[in-house]
């Protein structure tokens, strides 16, 4: 259970929740962005060990606005949580939260609060933009706090920020293969991260049908999670103008996750699932 409890993470994230012909907005330029302060998006997890998939935990993800060192900022909110029946054998409660400039969506200030099971985590990044560097704060339980001091580059994000930047990059003249990358920042470390695009397909969910996706697989990192690094995080996200992630799958050390999406509020655009 442990490391299922893990994957939340990486899916919420996203998420859990994205060399090469390597492709990138230039300077972090954004055009449009695809969502708006009060979109909540709701997910269940399932785990496959040999031939039955059960649901054993939810995530969500939010929009809101916040004010920080006295600046209005856009407060993007991921959480992950085990389900009320796996509580008794392995409870979680994870939190990412990521505070960033509502025009480039650069993050100025994140927190990871992890609590599963009898772990507790907690990592933090103060952005120093003009400067060019992070400082950051990692406290495993009861041990010594690590505090250390990154560079950073001017298009760095943390995982959160990561996901929504991703929903900003436009994908109309992309060729099946082409990828994009992200200066990612992940567990204190720099993690050379990109997604490839795999065209478009539609999929069925049991709560919203037939769905024209486009589609992804993600590079992950090999560690507790994954048996290896590479392309093994496959994503959905709709065809439209929302570009809302409502699929993804993923083997992991011990069988396999899935996530899907059960309930949303507050779209930005009319589209594919209103």
């Amino acid at each position: 259970m442990c490391r299922k409890s893990k994957l939340l993470l990486v899916l919420v994230l996203i998420s859990r929740i994205y060399t090469m012909n390597l492709q990138a907005q230039p300077d972090c330029e954004i055009q449009t962005k695809p969502f708006k302060q009060g979109e909540d998006l709701t997910y269940v997890l399932s785990y496959n060990w040999f031939v039955i998939f059960t649901d054993v935990g939810y995530a969500s993800l939010k929009v809101n606005s916040d004010t920080l060192y006295g600046h209005p900022y856009f407060h993007l909110e991921g959480r992950g949580w085990s389900s009320e029946s796996w509580d008794k054998f392995f409870r979680v409660r994870d939190k990412y939260e990521s505070w960033v400039h509502p025009g480039t969506l650069l993050p100025v200030y994140f927190r990871r609060d992890v609590h599963e099971d009898t772990y507790k985590l907690d990592i933090t990044y103060n952005f120093y933009r003009q400067s060019n560097f992070a400082r950051s704060y990692r406290k495993v339980r009861d041990k010594t706090p690590e505090h250390d001091t990154l560079d950073i580059s001017n298009c760095t994000f943390d995982v959160v920020s990561a996901l929504y930047y991703s929903r900003t990059v436009d994908y109309t003249n992309m060729e099946v293969g082409d990828t994009v990358s992200i200066d990612l920042l992940l567990d204190t470390e720099h993690i050379p991260f990109y997604y490839r695009y795999l065209g478009t397909e539609t999929i069925k969910t049991k709560e919203l049908g037939k769905v024209e996706c486009i589609k992804f697989v993600v590079m992950v990192v090999e560690g507790s999670v994954f048996d290896e690094g590479g392309e093994q995080l496959y994503v959905w996200v709709t065809k439209d103008k929302n570009k809302v992630p409502i699929y993804a799958e993923s083997p992991i050390v011990v069988g396999k996750v899935k996530m899907r999406l059960i309930d949303y509020e507050n779209l930005k655009y009319p589209g594919t699932l209103q």
